[in-house]
């Protein structure tokens, strides 16, 4: 992303050019990068830290500690921009409210830094979203967290997240719901949609168009239930709608991942380790044409080998 920066920089820096980039996780943001964006109209920088208590980051396989946090934020700050949006969803897998709280806090944390640099013209904002399992991840065996829960969440971030520097944003959960049943149901939504589409749902996703009463009656109609595609448990073995759609990324990878988040274990980063996903021999030809050396992989480590001396691993087999 820097050398994209550099060169975009580079070539139109005398057009007025004002760049900002979309939410980054905390682990990909380097002094270097923040340099690269130069005079660019420091308006805000958006985080996504995701989650706010490392019981969560591991669980979503997304850890970075609060220091490391911290630290960018203060590199951000020192370097002008007075704005950070923090992004975090809420209603993970084995969420409490103490992990709720630890959002709260760290963004009043992130503020602080902020107010050494920039005083009262420091703001935090901080955008929350309701998780969603969604196919192809490791969490689609997840149910999805229940709306009332999800209603206590946000009553205690609504009550904690305000005052001067600090500005909450939410999504409506029930508008979650509906992208929930979308994303995890099978053919026979297809009865669902077309009768809420005939009881007047349209532009669901704009502001005030969402008519959550034609999609229960659609349900009802089809002799669905709602519950069914968003709160149930998924048995590991269960044969799924979308598992004829081919992602590269093989299923039995996720589930590993999955199984590996219920422990609470991480798995590292694949770029110093092939965990052997399928993605690689899926893209073989493309990788046969292309020079680009991000399509290289570190050694396929078997299980029972992993954490041996390097001379016990077998080296992947480079692109034909």
């Amino acid at each position: 992303m820097q050398a994209l920066v550099e060169t975009v920089q580079e070539r139109f820096q005398d057009r007025g050019l004002s760049m900002s980039l979309p939410s980054l996780r905390i682990e990909t943001m380097s002094a270097n990068l923040m340099d690269a964006l130069g005079d660019t109209r420091r308006n805000g920088f958006t985080l996504a830290p995701e989650a706010a208590t490392e019981k969560m980051r591991t669980l979503i396989n997304k850890y970075v500690s609060d220091e490391q946090l911290l630290s960018t934020a203060r590199e951000i700050f020192q370097r002008g921009w007075n704005t950070i949006k923090l992004y975090f969803m809420i209603g993970h897998p084995s969420e409490t409210l103490v992990d709720v709280q630890a959002i709260i806090d760290l963004s009043k944390a992130v503020l602080r830094e902020g107010r050494r640099f920039h005083n009262n013209k420091a703001k935090v904002n901080v955008g929350v979203s309701t998780f969603i399992p969604k196919p192809h991840t490791p969490f689609q065996w997840s149910p999805m967290d229940r709306l009332d829960q999800i209603q206590a969440k946000l009553a205690l971030l609504r009550q904690e997240v305000r005052g001067s520097g600090l500005q909450l944003r939410w999504n409506d959960p029930h508008e979650s719901l509906l992208e929930g049943w979308l994303s995890r149901g099978d053919r026979r939504l297809s009865l669902v949609i077309e009768h809420a589409w005939r009881q007047g749902a349209k532009f669901d996703a704009w502001q005030g168009h969402y008519r959550q009463h034609a999609w229960l009656a659609g349900f009802a109609a089809a002799g669905l239930d709602p519950e069914f595609y968003t709160h149930r448990p998924r048995a590991l073995e269960e044969v799924f709608p979308w598992d004829h759609i081919d992602a590269a990324v093989k299923k039995k990878f996720l589930l590993e991942d999955w199984l590996w988040s219920q422990r609470g274990d991480t798995r590292e980063d694949c770029r110093n380790q092939c965990f052997a996903c399928g993605i690689l021999p899926k893209f073989a030809q493309t990788r046969a044409t292309t020079a680009e050396p991000d399509w290289e992989c570190p050694p396929v480590v078997p299980k029972h080998l992993r954490g041996k001396p390097a001379d016990h691993i077998l080296p992947l087999h480079p692109a034909p």
